[in-house]
């Protein structure tokens, strides 16, 4: 008997003790999801539009410290040590500064180019990265007010705005100073007429007039999304420098007046 007892609790004792490996579900949830990196680069890549946004961001801030001398101590330092930063993985062997020209962000940033080169700073007459992003504000307008034409045209108490906001319209057209000749024509067409009948006592356009409305901001809408060749032309530079494809001048991204607000050089095609 005894040495049965001897003989049973080997086997007792392996039941009994905790097991080596507990199986562990891999996922807990009933539907896992899967995420998809088919747009993402199999080989991480210097990110160089964030570097063509730190650019614009110090050179803004390099010219409030200019005009506003009393800036200069709430100016960040961190944002040119990032600049540094990113420059050294675009082009690991160079100097920051000549992997900025390299790109033409120099050019495009002339505030951010004196500060770099400890230049004393003077007024900017010629401000190519403001420009581009003065004309993206101006395209931006071109189409949120369009699309406030195109809703307010079926709102009968918004009517007596209408001809107020078909001017602005028309003036960011003509500030786009490219070949909007067309759209700008068939405004010019009804304009006098909507205009009359909003400082009229009944402001309410008929049904022909408000679908007309529709009509002509939907293809102020078409034209920027098209970015025909006199918008292209405008962005392209910037664009070259913010995918690492380097610039070809400071010029084209401004063009005519680049220094000054949109449209400050003309009245665009007439």
């Amino acid at each position: 008997m005894a040495e049965a007892q001897v003989a049973e609790r080997p086997a007792a004792f392996a039941f009994d003790s905790p097991p080596l490996v507990t199986p562990q579900p891999v996922f807990l949830q009933p539907h896992y999801a899967v995420r998809l990196c088919i747009d993402e680069p199999m080989i991480g890549l210097p990110d160089t539009g964030r570097l063509a946004a730190l650019c614009f961001v110090a050179d803004t801030l390099i010219e409030r410290v200019h005009k506003v001398p009393r800036s200069a101590s709430a100016f960040d330092v961190g944002i040119l040590q990032e600049i540094e930063a990113l420059c050294h993985q675009v082009a690991p062997k160079k100097h920051a500064q000549t992997t900025m020209a390299d790109l033409g962000l120099l050019e495009l940033f002339p505030y951010l180019a004196m500060g770099l080169s400890g230049d004393k700073l003077d007024t900017v007459q010629h401000n190519p990265g403001a420009a581009y992003f003065n004309y993206i504000s101006l395209l931006n307008q071109v189409v949120m007010m369009g699309t406030q034409l195109y809703h307010d045209a079926c709102m009968p108490q918004h009517h007596k705005y209408a001809a107020h906001q078909i001017a602005l319209l028309y003036q960011c057209l003509n500030m786009l100073q490219g070949d909007t000749k067309p759209i700008r024509r068939v405004v010019e067409a009804r304009f006098d007429e909507i205009k009359s009948i909003t400082e009229s006592r009944d402001p309410y356009l008929p049904v022909e007039l408000s679908a007309w409305i529709q009509e002509v901001t939907w293809l102020c809408r078409e034209e920027i999304q098209a970015c025909p060749p006199y918008v292209h032309k405008r962005i392209e530079t910037l664009m070259r420098a913010a995918r690492g494809d380097g610039g070809s001048g400071a010029a084209a991204a401004g063009g005519p007046g680049a220094g000054g607000p949109p449209g400050a050089a003309g009245n665009g095609t007439s």
